[in-house]
């Protein structure tokens, strides 16, 4: 990830075991985007197959460090029921995935939300009030 500011991700391999139809265990870190705006962060990130809201874990371990985690089932690939098919090429991603971010400065996290439509899911994570640039008025 490309930064000018002190922002930190990490990886965590403690995931649950999926294993695909062949076998394998299947794991991934998503990629995500990360915005910083003047009083919010967004994180964004395409998760084709993502339905399931509530197998997916947003939370944070302290003010500045939030941790996302679920797992993506692929299926509906239009194949016809009964028959065989072997895979030449399997490229979409799937399985479970776990990344955290570690933010420079505090944020509200009673005001974080997050949406998660045709697959993009966003996070909107506004700065704490005393982590925003402000001027004050002399009175």
């Amino acid at each position: 990830m490309t930064s000018g500011h002190d922002f930190q991700t990490t990886t965590t391999t403690n995931l649950p075991p999926y294993r695909g139809p062949d076998g394998a265990l299947e794991t991934f870190t998503p990629a995500f985007d990360v915005f910083d705006g003047a009083h919010e962060y967004i994180l964004a990130a395409e998760l084709p197959g993502l339905r399931d809201k509530e197998q997916t874990v947003i939370e944070f371990t302290d003010a500045r460090t939030v941790s996302i985690r679920g797992r993506i089932e692929l299926g509906g690939d239009g194949l016809a029921a009964g028959q065989s098919y072997k895979v030449l090429v399997r490229e979409r991603r799937r399985g479970w995935f776990e990344i955290d971010f570690a933010f420079p400065g505090p944020l509200d996290v009673e005001a974080v939300r997050a949406t998660l439509e045709y697959g993009l899911l966003r996070i909107f994570a506004p700065k704490a009030a005393e982590a925003w640039p402000r001027r004050i008025q002399i009175q």
